[in-house]
């Protein structure tokens, strides 16, 4: 035995396995570089732990969504279980990397360390950021020091509680930041240094059993607003298929009046609307938000439109209600 920590692997594409025609090209192929050559193009893994690698998915994260990451939760589930894996780190890409987070901290409760990684630069480009983020991954999975953290996300030298990950910026190599609290970590060289508290997510494991359903979730529609939008098109969004919607409000959850009182007007029945903001960093309370009159809308808190639509189809699927889904909410700012 060498003592050393065993960590797995799971690559799902992104551009941190994409390939581009030349080191210098903008445009490249997300998927195209298997985990097993990702692993190989990192000098100093051989000395820190044990790696196995296996391909889950080959395609950026743009098509991925909450069935894939189903399949990945329960792949996750099931290595973390095993007494022959200490850790587990998952490539993935940035696109959606923030909802990936998110959804597995919602799903799994690992024992272990679960870190997802990314890269802002396909593995061809010159100074590609995907083998030091990647070390730095493996790293973090294997430190003694996270577990019990939940899900993590570490890119660009920084550890980040993964349900609080979020995109701030499309090209720039520190493209990610933690919200609405800080990082937990820093890697500097071959070192970890752990500066933050501990911030599990409150609903950390709330829907596993998502995990033996196979059907779809409910449909959540997101409608972004705009200055001068127009009340009557959010009749095209709301359809019987739709059980719910999340609203891309402005500011801290204002709405404009012809909205509010169209709202108010429809027969919404057993419908449920999320009030979130179009902003980057949200904070939506009950008493910031536009009121609509006979319909209890739910604050998103500090969760933006595409982690509150997660959020609110996983509730659905549980059969929760509008007073039981806005204290899911409240869980998360309170």
């Amino acid at each position: 035995m060498s003592g050393k920590p065993t960590i797995h692997v799971i690559a799902t594409g992104g551009t941190i396995s994409g390939s581009g025609s030349s080191a210098t090209a903008a445009a490249y192929e997300s998927g195209r570089v298997e985990a097993s050559e990702l692993v190989a193009e990192v000098e100093g893994l051989s000395q820190v732990p044990i790696i196995e690698t296996e391909n889950l998915f080959a395609t950026g994260s743009e098509n991925l969504g909450p069935v894939q990451w189903r399949m990945l939760a329960r792949r996750i589930e099931e290595l973390t279980k095993s007494r022959d894996v200490d850790g587990v780190v998952v490539t993935h890409g940035t696109d959606t990397l923030e909802e990936a987070s998110f959804f597995l901290d919602l799903v799994c409760k690992p024992s272990k360390p679960v870190v997802l990684t990314a890269a802002m630069r396909p593995a061809t480009a010159l100074s590609a950021d995907g083998p030091a983020n990647l070390y730095q991954a493996i790293l973090s999975a294997a430190s003694p020091q996270l577990k019990g953290h939940g899900i993590l996300v570490v890119m660009n030298g920084t550890v980040i509680p993964g349900w609080q990950a979020i995109k701030t910026d499309s090209a720039a190599l520190e493209s990610f930041s933690a919200y609405p609290n800080g990082i937990i970590g820093r890697i500097s060289g071959e070192r970890l240094i752990v500066s933050g508290e501990s911030c599990p997510l409150p609903l950390s494991g709330r829907f596993t059993d998502h995990l033996n359903k196979d059907s779809k979730l409910p449909l959540v529609r997101v409608i972004f607003l705009r200055g001068g939008y127009e009340e009557g098109l959010i009749e095209d969004w709301i359809k019987k298929d739709c059980r719910g919607v999340v609203i891309a409000g402005f500011g801290a959850g204002t709405l404009p009046d012809t909205v509010a009182n169209r709202i108010a007007k429809m027969e919404l029945s057993e419908f449920v609307i999320v009030v979130s903001s179009r902003v980057p960093r949200v904070m939506v309370m009950s008493e910031t938000m536009t009121q609509i009159e006979g319909c209890n809308a739910v604050p998103s808190g500090f969760l933006n439109p595409q982690k509150s639509a997660l959020l609110l189809s996983l509730a659905l699927e549980d059969g929760l209600q509008t007073a039981e889904i806005v204290n899911l909410f409240k869980k998360l700012y309170s």
